[in-house]
Protein backbone atom coordinates (compact mmCIF):
# COMPACT_ATOMS: atom_id res chain seq x y z
CA UNK A 1 0.00 0.00 0.00
CA UNK A 2 1.19 3.45 -0.38
CA UNK A 3 2.34 5.27 2.85
CA UNK A 4 0.63 8.56 2.86
CA UNK A 5 2.49 9.62 5.85
CA UNK A 6 5.04 8.62 7.87
CA UNK A 7 8.86 8.91 9.79
CA UNK A 8 10.24 8.35 5.91
CA UNK A 9 14.10 8.61 5.64
CA UNK A 10 14.57 12.49 3.71
CA UNK A 11 11.16 13.62 4.44
CA UNK A 12 11.64 15.79 7.08
CA UNK A 13 14.11 17.55 5.77
CA UNK A 14 13.12 18.21 2.22
CA UNK A 15 12.95 21.55 0.87
CA UNK A 16 9.09 23.11 0.39
CA UNK A 17 9.90 24.63 -3.06
CA UNK A 18 6.69 24.93 -5.62
CA UNK A 19 7.72 22.16 -7.62
CA UNK A 20 8.20 20.28 -4.61
CA UNK A 21 4.82 21.05 -3.13
CA UNK A 22 3.55 20.43 -6.94
CA UNK A 23 4.89 16.68 -7.16
CA UNK A 24 3.87 15.81 -3.23
CA UNK A 25 0.23 17.42 -4.10
CA UNK A 26 -0.01 14.62 -7.30
CA UNK A 27 1.65 11.67 -5.14
CA UNK A 28 -0.60 12.42 -2.74
CA UNK A 29 -3.38 12.46 -5.07
CA UNK A 30 -2.74 9.17 -7.02
CA UNK A 31 -2.12 7.37 -3.81
CA UNK A 32 -5.36 8.70 -2.12
CA UNK A 33 -7.21 7.14 -5.92
CA UNK A 34 -5.22 3.35 -5.38
CA UNK A 35 -6.29 3.10 -1.30
CA UNK A 36 -9.96 4.06 -2.36
CA UNK A 37 -9.66 1.60 -4.98
CA UNK A 38 -8.22 -1.18 -2.85
CA UNK A 39 -10.70 0.20 -0.18
CA UNK A 40 -13.65 -0.76 -2.66
CA UNK A 41 -12.27 -3.95 -3.53
CA UNK A 42 -12.26 -4.92 0.54
CA UNK A 43 -15.63 -4.18 1.16
CA UNK A 44 -18.32 -6.62 1.55
CA UNK A 45 -19.79 -5.96 -1.91
CA UNK A 46 -19.04 -4.12 -4.90
CA UNK A 47 -21.54 -1.92 -6.92
CA UNK A 48 -22.37 -2.80 -10.60
CA UNK A 49 -22.75 0.02 -13.24
CA UNK A 50 -25.91 1.57 -14.78
CA UNK A 51 -27.38 4.17 -17.23
CA UNK A 52 -29.49 6.82 -16.93
CA UNK A 53 -30.86 5.64 -20.42
CA UNK A 54 -32.20 2.19 -18.69
CA UNK A 55 -35.09 1.94 -21.09
CA UNK A 56 -32.58 1.93 -24.12
CA UNK A 57 -30.32 -0.89 -22.53
CA UNK A 58 -32.81 -3.43 -22.77
CA UNK A 59 -30.35 -6.45 -22.25
CA UNK A 60 -28.21 -4.92 -19.31
CA UNK A 61 -31.61 -4.21 -17.29
CA UNK A 62 -33.63 -7.64 -17.76
CA UNK A 63 -32.61 -10.91 -19.93
CA UNK A 64 -36.80 -11.20 -20.19
CA UNK A 65 -36.67 -8.42 -22.57
CA UNK A 66 -34.41 -10.27 -25.03
CA UNK A 67 -36.22 -10.48 -28.41
CA UNK A 68 -39.52 -7.81 -27.20
CA UNK A 69 -39.39 -5.52 -30.00
CA UNK A 70 -40.99 -5.03 -33.21
CA UNK A 71 -38.56 -6.66 -36.21
CA UNK A 72 -36.76 -9.39 -36.14
CA UNK A 73 -32.56 -8.62 -35.35
CA UNK A 74 -32.16 -5.76 -32.90
CA UNK A 75 -28.41 -3.78 -32.65
CA UNK A 76 -27.57 -1.26 -29.74
CA UNK A 77 -24.89 0.63 -28.07
CA UNK A 78 -24.76 3.26 -25.28
CA UNK A 79 -21.68 5.54 -24.31
CA UNK A 80 -21.91 7.27 -20.96
CA UNK A 81 -19.32 9.71 -19.36
CA UNK A 82 -19.71 10.86 -15.93
CA UNK A 83 -18.65 13.64 -13.78
CA UNK A 84 -16.65 15.24 -16.63
CA UNK A 85 -14.80 17.98 -13.98
CA UNK A 86 -13.69 14.93 -11.39
CA UNK A 87 -9.84 14.86 -12.38
CA UNK A 88 -10.41 11.19 -14.36
CA UNK A 89 -13.87 10.99 -15.63
CA UNK A 90 -15.59 7.59 -15.39
CA UNK A 91 -17.02 6.00 -18.56
CA UNK A 92 -19.33 3.08 -19.96
CA UNK A 93 -19.74 1.56 -22.97
CA UNK A 94 -22.63 -1.34 -23.91
CA UNK A 95 -23.00 -2.95 -27.14
CA UNK A 96 -25.54 -5.42 -27.93
CA UNK A 97 -27.67 -7.76 -30.34
CA UNK A 98 -30.91 -10.07 -29.80
CA UNK A 99 -32.89 -11.81 -32.49
CA UNK A 100 -35.96 -13.63 -32.42
CA UNK A 101 -35.64 -17.34 -33.58
CA UNK A 102 -38.66 -18.34 -35.47
CA UNK A 103 -38.98 -22.17 -34.29
CA UNK A 104 -42.34 -22.65 -32.86
CA UNK A 105 -42.26 -24.52 -29.34
CA UNK A 106 -45.69 -24.06 -28.21
CA UNK A 107 -49.05 -21.71 -29.95
CA UNK A 108 -48.38 -18.06 -29.87
CA UNK A 109 -44.71 -18.75 -28.26
CA UNK A 110 -41.40 -18.35 -29.83
CA UNK A 111 -37.39 -18.14 -28.52
CA UNK A 112 -35.44 -15.62 -28.61
CA UNK A 113 -31.47 -15.06 -28.31
CA UNK A 114 -28.79 -12.43 -27.45
CA UNK A 115 -25.39 -10.87 -26.71
CA UNK A 116 -24.01 -7.90 -24.70
CA UNK A 117 -21.02 -6.61 -24.26
CA UNK A 118 -19.79 -4.42 -21.16
CA UNK A 119 -16.93 -2.19 -20.59
CA UNK A 120 -17.11 0.45 -17.86
CA UNK A 121 -13.47 2.34 -16.34
CA UNK A 122 -12.89 4.51 -13.90
CA UNK A 123 -10.16 6.47 -11.79
CA UNK A 124 -6.12 7.00 -12.23
CA UNK A 125 -5.74 3.49 -11.76
CA UNK A 126 -7.60 2.49 -14.66
CA UNK A 127 -10.03 0.25 -12.67
CA UNK A 128 -12.51 -1.61 -15.30
CA UNK A 129 -15.04 -3.71 -15.87
CA UNK A 130 -15.45 -6.16 -18.95
CA UNK A 131 -17.95 -8.21 -19.49
CA UNK A 132 -19.64 -10.31 -22.08
CA UNK A 133 -22.34 -13.03 -22.27
CA UNK A 134 -25.43 -13.87 -23.81
CA UNK A 135 -29.25 -14.22 -23.27
CA UNK A 136 -31.73 -16.49 -24.35
CA UNK A 137 -35.54 -15.73 -23.77
CA UNK A 138 -38.98 -17.16 -24.17
CA UNK A 139 -41.85 -15.28 -25.32
CA UNK A 140 -45.33 -16.36 -25.01
CA UNK A 141 -48.71 -14.81 -26.14
CA UNK A 142 -50.98 -14.48 -23.14
CA UNK A 143 -53.98 -13.02 -25.45
CA UNK A 144 -54.39 -11.10 -28.63
CA UNK A 145 -52.25 -7.74 -27.66
CA UNK A 146 -50.34 -9.16 -24.55
CA UNK A 147 -47.00 -10.87 -24.22
CA UNK A 148 -44.97 -12.29 -21.39
CA UNK A 149 -41.36 -13.21 -21.70
CA UNK A 150 -38.83 -14.99 -19.53
CA UNK A 151 -34.83 -14.82 -20.06
CA UNK A 152 -31.72 -16.54 -18.03
CA UNK A 153 -27.95 -14.24 -18.99
CA UNK A 154 -24.90 -15.69 -17.92
CA UNK A 155 -21.69 -13.40 -18.74
CA UNK A 156 -17.89 -13.78 -18.00
CA UNK A 157 -16.02 -10.83 -16.59
CA UNK A 158 -13.33 -9.73 -15.70
CA UNK A 159 -12.16 -6.68 -13.26
CA UNK A 160 -8.34 -5.05 -13.49
CA UNK A 161 -6.42 -2.05 -12.53
CA UNK A 162 -3.30 -0.83 -14.16
CA UNK A 163 -0.88 -0.46 -10.91
CA UNK A 164 1.81 0.97 -13.59
CA UNK A 165 -0.32 4.61 -13.39
CA UNK A 166 -0.31 4.76 -9.47
CA UNK A 167 2.89 6.75 -7.69
CA UNK A 168 4.17 5.01 -4.25
CA UNK A 169 6.10 6.63 -1.54
CA UNK A 170 9.13 4.94 -1.92
CA UNK A 171 9.25 6.92 -5.40
CA UNK A 172 10.07 10.40 -3.89
CA UNK A 173 13.31 11.01 -3.25
CA UNK A 174 13.40 13.71 -0.81
CA UNK A 175 13.14 16.52 -3.23
CA UNK A 176 11.60 15.57 -6.59
CA UNK A 177 8.80 12.42 -7.20
CA UNK A 178 10.90 10.38 -9.39
CA UNK A 179 8.33 7.75 -11.69
CA UNK A 180 11.72 6.01 -13.30
CA UNK A 181 12.57 4.79 -9.82
CA UNK A 182 10.92 0.87 -9.43
CA UNK A 183 8.80 0.69 -6.16
CA UNK A 184 8.92 -2.54 -3.66
CA UNK A 185 5.01 -2.36 -3.17
CA UNK A 186 3.48 -5.71 -4.61
CA UNK A 187 0.47 -7.15 -5.45
CA UNK A 188 -0.97 -10.71 -5.29
CA UNK A 189 -2.85 -9.92 -8.86
CA UNK A 190 -4.37 -6.50 -10.34
CA UNK A 191 -7.22 -8.48 -12.46
CA UNK A 192 -9.89 -10.95 -11.68
CA UNK A 193 -12.15 -13.03 -13.73
CA UNK A 194 -15.67 -14.21 -12.49
CA UNK A 195 -18.69 -15.73 -14.00
CA UNK A 196 -22.36 -13.94 -13.38
CA UNK A 197 -26.02 -15.39 -13.66
CA UNK A 198 -29.20 -13.16 -14.60
CA UNK A 199 -33.05 -13.76 -14.99
CA UNK A 200 -36.02 -11.89 -15.31
CA UNK A 201 -39.90 -11.52 -16.67
CA UNK A 202 -41.40 -9.09 -18.37
CA UNK A 203 -45.21 -8.05 -19.73
CA UNK A 204 -45.60 -6.46 -23.05
CA UNK A 205 -48.81 -5.00 -24.45
CA UNK A 206 -49.51 -3.34 -27.68
CA UNK A 207 -52.39 -2.22 -29.38
CA UNK A 208 -52.91 -3.09 -32.88
CA UNK A 209 -54.86 -0.22 -33.49
CA UNK A 210 -52.55 3.00 -32.46
CA UNK A 211 -49.21 3.20 -31.26
CA UNK A 212 -49.70 2.57 -27.64
CA UNK A 213 -47.60 0.06 -25.79
CA UNK A 214 -47.12 -0.40 -22.35
CA UNK A 215 -43.71 -2.89 -20.82
CA UNK A 216 -43.41 -4.43 -17.13
CA UNK A 217 -41.54 -6.46 -15.37
CA UNK A 218 -38.79 -7.71 -12.98
CA UNK A 219 -35.13 -8.35 -12.87
CA UNK A 220 -32.41 -10.15 -10.79
CA UNK A 221 -28.50 -10.20 -11.66
CA UNK A 222 -26.09 -11.88 -10.08
CA UNK A 223 -27.72 -14.12 -9.04
CA UNK A 224 -24.51 -16.38 -7.90
CA UNK A 225 -22.94 -13.23 -6.46
CA UNK A 226 -19.43 -13.59 -7.82
CA UNK A 227 -16.29 -13.22 -6.15
CA UNK A 228 -14.27 -10.12 -7.38
CA UNK A 229 -11.38 -8.96 -5.37
CA UNK A 230 -8.14 -8.37 -6.21
CA UNK A 231 -6.39 -9.73 -2.79
CA UNK A 232 -6.50 -13.79 -2.56
CA UNK A 233 -8.40 -14.18 0.90
CA UNK A 234 -10.90 -11.43 -0.23
CA UNK A 235 -14.69 -12.37 -0.03
CA UNK A 236 -15.82 -9.36 -2.41
CA UNK A 237 -18.80 -10.58 -3.94
CA UNK A 238 -20.93 -8.50 -6.78
CA UNK A 239 -23.95 -8.01 -4.61
CA UNK A 240 -27.49 -9.24 -6.29
CA UNK A 241 -29.52 -6.33 -7.95
CA UNK A 242 -33.15 -6.71 -7.89
CA UNK A 243 -34.66 -4.43 -9.94
CA UNK A 244 -39.16 -3.53 -10.71
CA UNK A 245 -39.13 -1.56 -14.12
CA UNK A 246 -42.10 -0.05 -16.39
CA UNK A 247 -41.88 1.66 -19.59
CA UNK A 248 -44.60 2.62 -22.19
CA UNK A 249 -45.88 4.63 -25.11
CA UNK A 250 -49.39 6.28 -25.00
CA UNK A 251 -50.86 7.12 -28.77
CA UNK A 252 -52.92 10.63 -27.66
CA UNK A 253 -53.31 12.32 -30.75
CA UNK A 254 -52.70 11.83 -34.77
CA UNK A 255 -49.44 12.53 -34.82
CA UNK A 256 -48.34 12.99 -31.00
CA UNK A 257 -47.73 10.69 -27.92
CA UNK A 258 -46.81 10.15 -24.45
CA UNK A 259 -43.80 8.73 -23.29
CA UNK A 260 -42.62 7.55 -19.31
CA UNK A 261 -40.22 5.31 -17.55
CA UNK A 262 -39.39 4.52 -14.45
CA UNK A 263 -36.89 2.04 -12.29
CA UNK A 264 -36.50 0.93 -8.98
CA UNK A 265 -33.80 -1.04 -8.39
CA UNK A 266 -32.12 -2.41 -4.97
CA UNK A 267 -28.05 -3.67 -4.64
CA UNK A 268 -27.58 -3.94 -1.15
CA UNK A 269 -27.32 -1.42 0.47
CA UNK A 270 -27.80 0.94 -2.50
CA UNK A 271 -31.00 1.98 -3.65
CA UNK A 272 -31.62 3.45 -7.50
CA UNK A 273 -35.33 5.49 -8.39
CA UNK A 274 -35.26 6.63 -11.47
CA UNK A 275 -38.42 8.56 -13.15
CA UNK A 276 -39.24 10.18 -16.28
CA UNK A 277 -41.99 11.77 -18.16
CA UNK A 278 -42.03 13.05 -22.25
CA UNK A 279 -44.07 13.63 -25.25
CA UNK A 280 -43.11 12.40 -28.83
CA UNK A 281 -44.20 14.06 -32.24
CA UNK A 282 -44.72 12.42 -35.24
CA UNK A 283 -43.53 14.42 -38.44
CA UNK A 284 -44.24 11.63 -40.47
CA UNK A 285 -45.97 8.35 -40.03
CA UNK A 286 -46.44 6.77 -43.57
CA UNK A 287 -45.04 3.10 -43.15
CA UNK A 288 -41.12 3.34 -44.56
CA UNK A 289 -40.92 7.00 -44.12
CA UNK A 290 -41.55 7.35 -40.09
CA UNK A 291 -39.99 10.32 -38.41
CA UNK A 292 -40.24 11.26 -34.82
CA UNK A 293 -38.89 13.37 -32.62
CA UNK A 294 -38.85 13.28 -28.74
CA UNK A 295 -37.91 15.04 -25.25
CA UNK A 296 -38.45 13.97 -21.49
CA UNK A 297 -37.48 15.09 -18.20
CA UNK A 298 -35.80 12.40 -15.82
CA UNK A 299 -35.29 12.81 -12.09
CA UNK A 300 -32.67 10.28 -10.03
CA UNK A 301 -33.83 10.91 -6.38
CA UNK A 302 -31.20 12.12 -4.53
CA UNK A 303 -28.66 12.49 -7.20
CA UNK A 304 -29.35 13.91 -10.81
CA UNK A 305 -31.78 15.82 -13.01
CA UNK A 306 -31.66 14.22 -16.42
CA UNK A 307 -32.67 15.60 -19.81
CA UNK A 308 -33.70 13.39 -22.32
CA UNK A 309 -34.13 13.81 -25.93
CA UNK A 310 -34.52 11.17 -28.94
CA UNK A 311 -35.05 11.24 -32.70
CA UNK A 312 -36.77 7.75 -34.57
CA UNK A 313 -36.57 7.29 -38.08
CA UNK A 314 -37.50 4.74 -39.74
CA UNK A 315 -35.60 1.37 -38.16
CA UNK A 316 -33.06 4.19 -36.29
CA UNK A 317 -33.11 5.34 -32.69
CA UNK A 318 -31.06 7.78 -31.43
CA UNK A 319 -31.34 9.12 -27.78
CA UNK A 320 -28.93 11.61 -25.69
CA UNK A 321 -29.32 12.58 -22.13
CA UNK A 322 -27.20 14.92 -19.50
CA UNK A 323 -27.35 14.53 -16.10
CA UNK A 324 -27.17 17.53 -13.74
CA UNK A 325 -25.76 16.59 -10.12
CA UNK A 326 -27.94 17.38 -7.27
CA UNK A 327 -26.49 15.11 -4.77
CA UNK A 328 -23.64 16.89 -2.06
CA UNK A 329 -21.30 15.62 -4.54
CA UNK A 330 -22.19 18.49 -7.05
CA UNK A 331 -19.68 20.57 -4.84
CA UNK A 332 -16.93 18.32 -6.46
CA UNK A 333 -18.99 17.85 -10.03
CA UNK A 334 -19.70 21.16 -10.16
CA UNK A 335 -23.09 20.24 -11.08
CA UNK A 336 -21.86 18.06 -13.98
CA UNK A 337 -23.23 15.12 -14.86
CA UNK A 338 -22.10 13.25 -17.50
CA UNK A 339 -23.67 12.93 -20.96
CA UNK A 340 -24.84 9.65 -22.69
CA UNK A 341 -25.88 8.29 -26.01
CA UNK A 342 -27.53 5.32 -27.51
CA UNK A 343 -28.12 4.26 -30.81
CA UNK A 344 -30.60 1.54 -31.93
CA UNK A 345 -31.15 -0.38 -35.68
CA UNK A 346 -33.89 -2.81 -35.92
CA UNK A 347 -34.04 -5.28 -39.16
CA UNK A 348 -37.29 -6.27 -40.44
CA UNK A 349 -37.37 -9.26 -42.74
CA UNK A 350 -39.97 -10.74 -45.09
CA UNK A 351 -41.56 -13.28 -43.63
CA UNK A 352 -43.99 -16.26 -45.22
CA UNK A 353 -47.69 -15.67 -44.06
CA UNK A 354 -47.30 -19.61 -42.08
CA UNK A 355 -44.76 -17.78 -40.03
CA UNK A 356 -47.21 -14.87 -39.23
CA UNK A 357 -50.12 -17.28 -38.20
CA UNK A 358 -47.57 -19.35 -35.40
CA UNK A 359 -45.53 -16.48 -34.04
CA UNK A 360 -46.12 -13.19 -31.97
CA UNK A 361 -45.83 -10.14 -34.12
CA UNK A 362 -45.01 -6.90 -31.77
Amino acid sequence: MPILWGNNAGFMDAKFTPETLVNRGVLLFKSISLCCCLLVSGSAFSQDLHFSQFHNAPLNLNPGLTGVFSGDLRFGANYREQWASVPVPYLTFSAAFDQKIYTPVTPGGLLSWGMVFNYDRAGDGQLSWSQIGGSASYIQQLAEEQYLSAGVQIKGGQRAFDVARFTFDDQFNGDLFDPTQSTQESFSKTSTGYFDFAAGANWFFKDEDSRTQLYAGVGFAHLNQPKVGFRNDDDVRLAMLTNAYTSGVIQVGAFTDLTFHALHQIQTPYRETVAGLGGRYHLKVERGKELALGLAFFYRMNDAAIGYAEALYQNWHFGLSYDINTSPFKVASQRRGGPEVSLRYVIFRVKPPEEFKLCPIF
